[in-house]
């Protein structure tokens, strides 16, 4: 199904555009299922799920994935702007008066893109909050007070790369930040490509952003770039392995272990904020953080509860700020409230009564780093949870280790994901999957993930119509079990080593055997985009493990360092020392060795292989790994950093590819990777 828009006057252009970006309300460039559910709902019309299916159905035309894309929404645009909902979405999208509107330009079709002026008002004024006492980002403090001069001030990156390390300490050793007034454009793009690398790293999204979109302060991908980051950072302890006292929001619920910790952050915030409201003897509950808190009803509620008694004088109590009947007047009296206790960020008055679900959720997430208020486990009240319903169906309340949860202890909650576990955490979810994984274990489990992953290594390997792409509450698990099925039948077409995995193990949220998979993919993944750089270098045959170590050695060699790569366990690697080599032998003169370390001790080892990724992401080098993961030689993370910076030369245009024979090799690895299979991957 086509559609041309050539015929579409400027304005509806601009409301096509709008439109797309109002659903799509996560901002990952695509509509998903439930987005166009809660649109329809939001303008009265009450479908069921599957006429709601069978509408996305009909346009989602070009990879059956369930998500309809821009060039797919313009055809069921056509038939929205002809019914009733298409009447009540325009004066839905009307209603957003705080857009603006900028050009940029795509192909060769001229696009328009719209900013939130709120969010960029709130980020400029929490960035002059947070920068304010650092010494390199005086010359661009204070922003402007409406936000207009943040795009220009993050040109040369040292913005971004400041914001980074606000929202996850020390990821950016800051040995390799180009400072200074009037940075060559060089200098700048290395600082730039530094803050996206590191940004991907952690999990954001920075597809089709590049160093040359910030320098030319494109507004919509850096405020969102923002958003990302600022959001990694106000969510990154709102989990039970974090914050133990989170106990408390869960009751005699009959949710395993693995649900609750599959919550996502939004959805324990809004158990918390559910908790503080029956615990001030409110009825009232929220289960999102737009239209059920535009009355301030539940703020109300929520900072009588928190704020501690000695800081709530001249507070306005609950009682007072509902006896008013303007919206207006309710979100003002709440937010001198948080004034007093220096919270009020974020937010406007007119941000509450708009319902923005972004601004919310950062006024919300700041309050609870702030007052949690909750009591700690074996206190009096950590048993006498509030029993009611938020966010996940979920009741509230504590759970101890009873016959719901047998084989769990309170230690359960304690748990924290491991290094790679966050670090294929943060993979998936950099590639933009959707929805957004939070628990591998859980949320895996549906296989819609997994089939994106697939379709990234090997477009079109994904039958969708064969996907279920929502589940019925009477089938739901045998939907789920027969995703699952699909996605190890799919690993096996690639090449995939899953002797003893089966859909039900995915099910079952298996650890040992899901890891299996999920490994194997982010190989495949890394390994096809290499195969596919290398192109005709490479003769036909893929690039796998032996292909890397003898890539890597090769370039050593010809760089003039004495260090040689025997395996990705090898021992030399634990002082970073080889990689940092090989980096400079990319970009000769790239490290400063009067920065490297001996490494006789872990934490010299640890400072090297801390530079060595930096400086691997400053070189434009896509790096998941830890500097844990060096240190300690894990061979799966350590391939992955020396199959990145492979994938940095082979991009390179004055990189003269290496197809003589040490770069062309069999599918065997002598790494103990498994096999690949033939085929290609979209890069991100």
């Amino acid at each position: 199904m086509t559609s041309n828009v050539s015929d579409l006057l400027p304005e509806q252009m601009d409301e096509l555009v709008a439109t797309f970006e109002t659903l799509d309300s996560n901002g990952n460039g695509v509509i998903e299922f439930e987005e166009l559910q809660t649109a329809l709902e939001i303008c009265g019309f009450k479908m069921a799920r599957y006429q709601v299916r069978d509408l996305a159905e009909k346009y989602d035309v070009k990879q059956r994935d369930g998500m309809i894309d821009f060039e797919e929404f313009r055809a069921l645009y056509r038939e929205l702007r002809q019914s009733d909902f298409g009447s009540n979405l325009h004066r839905m999208v009307k209603s957003r008066s705080d857009l603006m509107t900028h050009g940029s330009k795509t192909g060769s079709n001229d696009v328009k893109h719209s900013v939130r002026l709120e969010e960029q008002v709130a980020f400029a004024d929490w960035l002059n909050k947070n920068l304010a006492a650092d010494e390199d980002c005086q010359r661009y403090l204070p922003f402007e007070e409406d936000g207009s001069d943040l795009y220009k001030k993050c040109d040369d990156g040292i913005i971004l790369c400041k914001v980074i390390n606000i929202a996850s300490p020390d990821t950016i050793d800051e040995r390799v930040l180009n400072k200074g007034e009037n940075l060559s454009l060089f200098k700048r793009n290395e600082n730039i490509t530094l803050a996206l690398n590191s940004a991907q790293s952690l999990g954001c999204v920075v597809v089709s952003m590049g160093a040359s979109e910030v320098v030319a302060g494109t507004q919509h991908l850096i405020l969102g770039l923002l958003w990302q980051i600022i959001k990694v950072g106000l969510l990154a302890d709102v989990n039970l392995a974090a914050n133990s006292e989170l106990r408390a929001l869960f009751g005699t619920s009959e949710a395993s272990i693995e649900d609750i910790r599959s919550l996502a952050p939004e959805q324990l915030l809004m158990k918390w904020v559910n908790y503080h409201l029956e615990r001030a003897g409110s009825k009232r509950r929220i289960a999102n953080f737009s239209d059920d808190i535009k009355d301030s009803e539940a703020y109300a509620y929520l900072l009588q509860q928190i704020i501690p008694k000695e800081s709530g004088n001249g507070m306005h109590s609950a009682s007072d700020i509902l006896q008013q009947r303007e919206h207006q007047t309710r979100a003002e009296l709440v937010l001198q409230n948080a004034e007093l206790v220096d919270a009020r960020v974020f937010v406007q008055p007119s941000d509450i009564v708009a319902g923005n679900s972004n601004l919310n959720l950062a006024f919300v997430a700041n309050l609870f780093h702030k007052f949690p208020s909750l009591p700690e486990p074996g206190e009096d009240g950590a048993e006498d949870g509030a029993g009611g319903v938020g966010a996940g169906g979920v009741g509230a309340g504590p759970i101890g280790a009873d016959e719901n949860h047998a084989g769990f202890g309170a230690d359960a909650f304690l748990i924290d994901e491991t290094r790679e576990e966050k670090t294929y955490r943060n993979w998936m979810n950099s590639m933009g999957v959707a929805p957004r994984v939070n628990y591998l274990y859980t949320d895996l489990r549906s296989g819609l993930t997994l089939f994106h992953l697939y379709d990234l290594i090997r477009p079109g390997i994904v039958r969708w119509p064969r996907v279920h792409k929502t589940f019925h509450r009477m089938r739901e698990n045998f939907e789920r079990l027969e995703n699952c099925n699909y996605a190890v039948e799919l690993g096996r077409q690639v090449g995939f080593s899953l002797v003893g995995i089966g859909g039900e193990d995915l099910l079952e949220g298996n650890v040992t055997l899901t890891l299996a998979l999920v490994w194997q993919l982010m190989r495949a993944y890394t390994l096809a985009i290499l195969s596919k750089l290398a192109g005709s270098a490479a003769a036909g045959k893929r690039i796998d493990e032996r292909a890397i170590i003898a890539w890597a050695n090769q370039r050593l060699e010809r760089g003039g360092k004495s260090g040689r790569l025997a395996s990705f366990q090898d021992l030399a690697i634990a002082d970073a020392r080889l990689v940092l080599d090989l980096i400079d032998c990319l970009r000769p003169g790239s490290v400063n060795y009067a920065n490297v370390l001996e490494g006789t001790t872990e934490a010299e080892r640890l400072q090297n292989a801390k530079l060595a990724i930096n400086l691997g992401w400053r070189a434009g080098a896509k790096i998941y790994a830890l500097p844990e993961d060096i240190v300690e030689v894990k061979p799966k993370m350590v391939m992955t950093i020396f199959a990145c910076l492979m994938q940095l030369d082979f991009e390179s245009p004055a990189t003269v590819k290496l197809a003589a024979s040490p770069v062309s090799t069999t599918s065997n690895s002598s790494a103990g990777g498994d096999s690949l299979g033939s085929g290609s991957a979209s890069q991100q």
